[in-house]
């Protein structure tokens, strides 16, 4: 009978003569000066010593205790000829492989964590939820139905949709103050009151939108990859395999919370969502930016939303343009008045709009990746599913989301809202109206479905 193929049965974990060497080093040291190293330290050595190969969990071991120790090396007596040489910092190294031991361990664990990634596959997945489905169906199918847990799940959602807010809209502003800038120093070498000026502003306008989909792309994806995790978390918490114990709420909350203040770089790539870009954890998921339909979605949203914002800013600056033409005419300014009149009536409706918008539009877009994003991860769990409306439990929903409170549907039937069809909260591609998607605070809540088998008796 043929023996499995281990996991790591493609790694050579061949102990190096030179990591021997240094075990053997450490324990003359240990009996000649009757010190260094712990008795961890001196059975590592030993184990070292004495096997041709070594085991994953015990090069695991080995490979730890370096990073700790990195800071002996500055201690006197780690040299030769320094005072107290071989000092203990020097012995427990050597008994644990030394410098041998540690490229050896440490490029032994990168291959085997390498492994690891990839054995999170389709099949571990199932087999994680063949896992969930001997539990209780009676639990599987009620846990979100009751107002206490669609709260708590409510909750936890707008967390974390709160967190992106705060950085799409902080980088929405960004982009909308560097247009005004930009309008702002066109004016200063091209007064306001010439002829074709509106064409003219248009123009940059449209230059400036357009390079904004380069700064959107990987943030959306980013974005969506958060609330894929999010949403298999709430359905197969087991997924989630971490080497550590579990994290606190506190130490959760810290994290989440500690990423606002990062770079936008590090935030694209760590996200918000705690477990993600946390040593010791193994998402049952790949990032969405090779996830082809993923990036299909994003590019479509970005297509669709962008134009729309060229569109909005040329209303607000030709609008403001003519108010201050007319005004400026009545108070029977001319010649450079004039223009600063007209110049600084334009900067100021500008800046007055620019929060106003940023938040609006992030709060729109955060929504719509949020809910895309946990559709991923519902597909992603493989469990048979139905979807419903939630509503923000707060008293202040519109009229037309409380209609559709708790209206359940198949996985790939549409919601119907307000006689428009909605595969999810802020999903316009159907041709609902601005009025059921601008500043929607809803959410969908994913249910187990029990498969029910009918049986003919001829």
């Amino acid at each position: 009978m043929e023996q499995a193929k281990g996991r790591y049965d493609s790694l050579d974990f061949t102990i190096p003569k030179g990591a021997k060497e240094e075990a053997q080093r450490g324990l003359n040291w240990v009996k000649e000066y009757n010190r260094g190293g712990t008795s961890v330290g001196r059975n590592s050595a030993r184990y070292i010593v004495n096997n041709q190969k070594a085991g994953a969990e015990k090069v695991r071991h080995i490979a730890k205790y370096f990073p700790r120790h990195e800071s002996d090396k500055a201690a006197e007596g780690w040299r030769p000829g320094e005072k107290g040489y071989p000092s203990n910092g020097r012995i427990a190294w050597a008994l644990w492989g030394g410098e041998a031991g540690k490229s050896w361990s440490n490029k032994l664990v990168r291959a085997m964590n390498r492994i690891d990634e990839k054995a999170n596959s389709a099949m571990e997945l199932i087999t994680r939820r063949e896992k969930l489905i001997e539990q209780d169906w009676e639990y599987r199918e009620n846990r979100f139905e009751t107002e206490e847990a669609k709260t708590i799940f409510y909750k936890k959602f707008d967390r974390l949709l709160q967190d992106w807010d705060f950085t799409l809209s902080s980088e929405i502003y960004k982009l909308l103050d560097r247009q005004r800038k930009d309008i702002n120093n066109f004016f200063k070498n091209n007064p306001p009151n010439q002829i074709g000026i509106l064409g003219a502003v248009n123009s940059i306008i449209d230059n400036n939108v357009k390079y904004w989909k380069a700064d959107f792309y990987d943030l959306y994806l980013s974005m969506g990859y958060d609330f894929a995790l999010f949403q298999l978390n709430e359905l197969l918490p087991e997924a989630f395999k971490a080497d550590n114990s579990q994290f606190s709420d506190a130490e959760l909350e810290q994290i989440r919370l500690g990423r606002r203040r990062k770079p936008l770089a590090t935030v694209v790539q760590d996200g918000f969502y705690p477990l993600r870009g946390r040593r010791g954890v193994q998402l049952p998921i790949a990032n969405l930016t090779r996830n082809r339909e993923a990036i299909e979605f994003v590019n479509g949203r970005l297509d669709d939303i962008l134009p729309q914002l060229s569109k909005t800013r040329k209303t607000i600056v030709n609008r403001s343009l003519r108010k201050a033409f007319d005004e400026a005419n009545r108070l029977g300014l001319t010649g450079i008045q004039f223009n600063d009149y007209l110049t600084s009536a334009l900067n100021e409706s500008l800046t007055k709009q620019l929060l106003g918008n940023a938040t609006r539009i992030a709060r729109t877009e955060g929504l719509a990746m949020a809910e895309y994003g946990k559709m991923v991860g519902a597909k992603k769990s493989g469990l048979l599913l139905e979807k419903q409306w939630l509503t923000q439990r707060d008293g202040l929903v519109r009229d037309a989301h409380i209609a559709v409170d708790n209206q359940r549907r198949q996985m790939n039937s549409p919601f119907e809202v307000s006689g428009y069809k909605m595969d999810y909260p802020a999903d316009y591609k159907y041709g609902a109206p601005i009025e059921l998607i601008v500043n929607c605070r809803c959410t969908t809540i994913y249910h187990n479905k029990r498969i029910k088998v009918w049986v003919i008796i001829q």
